[in-house]
This record gives structure tokens, C-alpha cells and sequence, in this order.
């Protein structure tokens, strides 16, 4: 029976914290901006959720990290097969 009551405060808690964030902030350069934006007007920079202080959390730029992988299996492949090892 405690476990009830204690599930109902956390729920609210969790619903009084969505409620009280209406804006969130640039992660780059601070500005404030409206939640469903999904880049920063200021410094063009891709922004995503917020977290529970208001502040946006960066994207994750999956390509560059896909391409420098690449990019670093190719140079050890090249070294190997030029120096023969």
C-alpha cells in the first residue's frame, strides 16, 4: 500500500517538472528558445531534447563519425599493403 502512494508522488513529480520547462537553451551559445525548435537561430547549431534544467542536449553528428572511421580504416589498409607488413 506504501508502494502506491510513493508511485502517485513520483508521477507527479515527473509531470511538474515537464510542465514547469516552456523554453529551452542553446547548448553552444545559451540563447533561449521555444521547445519545438530544432536549431539554434543564433549559431545554426542542431539541438535536441531538453533535460530536466531546460537545457537542450546536442545532436549527434553520426555521419562525421561514420566518415572519420572510414577514413582511418583506409589509411591503416594503405600503410599495411604499402609497406608491405
Amino acid at each position: 500500500m506504501g508502494d502506491k502512494k510513493k508511485d502517485k508522488k513520483d508521477k507527479k513529480k515527473q509531470v511538474d517538472t515537464a510542465v514547469e520547462i516552456i523554453v529551452k537553451r542553446c547548448p553552444e551559445c545559451f540563447v533561449t528558445l521555444p521547445l519545438d525548435a530544432k536549431e539554434c537561430f543564433s549559431c545554426h547549431s542542431k539541438i535536441g531534447r531538453t533535460d530536466k534544467h531546460g537545457k537542450a542536449q546536442k545532436s549527434v553528428d553520426w555521419v562525421s563519425y561514420i566518415i572519420c572511421i572510414l577514413s582511418w580504416t583506409i589509411f591503416f589498409v594503405y600503410i599495411k599493403w604499402a609497406f608491405k607488413l
